[in-house]
């Protein structure tokens, strides 16, 4: 077996002196080393397929780290991390202790930030650019920005601002490869949909990809169409746009020829007095069959489907129930940002394809349109993850709220969320909903109660959020007909004098795994379902504070804000400031990257964290002696 050429690559200097043959090699051994590792690892694969040669092409093109590649969103950059010097630890990517899934600046030089939102590099390239003039640099920053990420109004808003100021040295590629994880929609598309929608397009690909199959040169032909169509793609695309806006456009150009590549990105360089735009057309799974027929599920083919239970996710439960109200009430709506399958909401819109809006990258705006829907009469649900709910902060308070309308904001991927890591966990959402006036917000403990909260928020009259687990539920059987729960009113889900632990959401089941091991050291310990946050049920919490005097709360939020801070404001305002409460949550600080399972375990939020912590703060003596106890077990053994 021939040695691997892309075993030779240490740095990205080393791929200038390769010819484009020995350049293909190392392609195609980048690209089957990310089909190998993510297929069994998880991560993204798509996205990360289709720019392989794009990003052989920047690194020979320009001479990194001292020339700044900005890649928008991070999650694209597995090639270049294989010729940064980290091809060895590629393997371990995702895991605990190994390479993150984006961008890294803490792993290599290579890496400008560590980004997992989309719409922020352009920005973030403008200032970098900006910086290096200031400081006399004789540096490029080149900005590669996705299609989707156009759907985002930050893009706009950098492009605009990119135009006043002009950098110098400064270049936007454009991957245009018609996705960013759901189809896009909006402007930038419609070209690419003239084009396919042609009623001879679909049959012209079907016949390729058969005759394909039968004749021998065959798969010749279907590359040789497949170019073709990169190259139609291209020339049909609104290119006086870009002209008109004050950039230099440059292309289409074919993101998986290399000739055409870097002659292109050279001649950007030869500055006009205007910034370059290169589009670089591009095919998401580009190499990999399977995830060239179907880029959006092998976006991010390690998305959690369930845990082998059987047990549904909390997404498909949430779009079930309300496909079911949609079924009643012909107001109901439901909105995304460029996320219909990973909420779920893509099956709802196969039966109600005029009532669910997927507004692209665009968090913002869809909050705000949820709020305008609401003023005239509509029922809006709006799903977004919570790591990018964040950026609908301000539409939240003032489009919805002070507006008192009722807008369901769903919180999906609320808590640890695995492999993604610190940009992805949903750890912030309870502290910046919780603070505003009118809303309510819950967190059901499973998905039988899940049904009955987005069934409540339904007939709210105000605005209502709903914090949701990544993954699988807990399995228990669903009611058949859906009841409104009252607003502001826990559960007892076991009694106990000792201590009493009010398990948020997804924490209920650790806490009740922890009073059971409680149980094992003679503590009597009673576990609360909370299900709201707000408002409190704060004559549970009164009662728990003068039966047993000691509360434990936990949630998978931070402790700054989050469900324990309002406890403990609530009993102090009750005049209970003697009751002993103990908080368990996620700490101020970012979490990287590995299972979901040991970050819970490392952050002592499974059973085990949360017996050694209420051991350690309320019965140390407790903890002692079945330490010691344990010691004398095994010495008699």
């Amino acid at each position: 077996m021939a040695d691997r050429l892309l075993d030779k690559i240490d740095q990205p200097r080393d791929l200038k002196p390769l010819t484009h043959e020995e350049l293909s090699r190392v392609a195609q051994e980048a690209r089957d080393t990310i089909i190998s590792v993510i297929t069994e690892r998880g991560g993204h694969l798509a996205s990360n397929l289709g720019v392989v040669e794009l990003t052989l092409a920047l690194h020979r093109a320009f001479d990194s780290p001292t020339d700044r590649i900005v890649w928008d969103t991070t999650n694209q950059m597995y090639t270049h991390k294989l010729v940064t010097g980290r091809r060895d630890e590629f393997k371990d990517i995702r895991l605990e202790g190994g390479l993150s899934g984006f961008g890294e600046p803490s792993e290599s030089e290579h890496d400008t930030l560590a980004a997992g939102h989309a719409g922020t590099g352009l920005s973030i390239a403008l200032g970098i650019a900006q910086g290096s003039a200031n400081r006399r640099l004789n540096s490029w920053t080149i900005a590669v920005v996705g299609d989707g990420a156009m759907t985002s109004g930050s893009s706009f808003e950098a492009l605009n601002n990119i135009v006043h100021l002009n950098p110098e040295k400064f270049i936007v590629v454009l991957n245009d490869n018609g996705m960013s994880i759901s189809e896009n929609i909006g402007f930038l598309t419609n070209w690419r949909k003239r084009m396919i929608t042609h009623p001879e397009y679909q049959p012209m690909v079907d016949r390729m990809k058969a005759l394909s199959r039968r004749v021998p040169t065959g798969g010749l032909m279907y590359n040789l169409v497949k170019r073709f169509n990169t190259a139609l793609d291209g020339f049909v695309i609104p290119t006086m746009f870009w002209s008109e806006m004050g950039f230099q456009y440059l292309g289409p150009v074919d993101g998986h020829d290399f000739r055409q590549l870097e002659q292109t990105l050279r001649q950007a360089q030869n500055t006009t007095g205007l910034v370059p735009l290169v589009h670089v057309v591009t095919h998401k799974g580009h190499g990999y069959e399977p995830a060239e027929d179907d880029p959006v599920k092998f976006h991010q083919p390690s998305s959690p489907l369930g845990d082998g239970s059987g047990a549904p996710t909390y997404s498909h439960v949430f779009s079930q129930t309300v496909s079911r109200i949609m079924r009643e009430d012909e107001n109901v709506v439901g909105i995304s940002a460029a996320m219909l399958e990973g909420t779920g909401l893509a099956s709802v819109r196969q039966e109600f394809p005029d009532r669910i809006f997927d507004v692209g990258i665009a968090e913002q705006h869809a909050v705000s349109m949820a709020a305008g829907m609401a003023s005239n009469g509509l029922k809006p649900f709006v799903s977004i993850y919570s790591t990018f709910l964040q950026r609908a902060f301000d539409q939240i308070v003032h489009d919805v709220c002070l507006q008192n309308l009722p807008v369901t904001v769903i919180a999906d991927r609320a808590g640890i969320v695995g492999e993604d890591g610190k940009t992805h966990h949903g750890a912030f959402d309870i502290s910046y909903i919780r603070c505003l006036p009118n809303v309510v917000l819950a967190a059901p403990k499973d998905e039988n109660e899940l049904q009955h909260l987005v069934y409540t928020a339904y007939k709210h009259a105000g605005p209502f959020a709903i914090r949701i687990a990544r993954g699988a539920a807990v399995g228990v059987p669903l009611d058949e007909e859906l009841r409104e729960l009252p607003i502001g009113r826990g559960e007892v889900v076991r009694e106990g004098g000792d201590v009493v632990i009010f398990g948020l959401g997804k924490s209920l089941n650790a806490a009740l795994e922890a009073a059971d091991q409680l149980a094992d050291y003679g503590i009597s310990c009673g576990v609360v379902d909370p299900i709201f946050v707000k408002p409190l049920d704060e004559e549970l919490i009164l009662d728990a504070a003068n039966k047993a005097g000691r509360i434990v709360t936990v949630e998978e939020n931070v402790l700054a804000g989050g469900f324990g801070s309002a406890v403990i404001e609530a009993l102090a305002a009750a005049g209970k400031e003697d009751a002993a409460v103990l908080r368990i949550g996620m700490p101020d600080s970012f979490i990287e990257h590995g299972t979901a399972a040991d970050q819970r375990r490392q952050l002592q939020l499974d059973a085990e964290g949360i017996t050694q912590q209420i051991l350690g703060e309320f019965f140390p003596d407790a903890g002692l002696s079945s330490i010691a106890s344990r010691r004398d077990w095994g010495k008699a053994v």
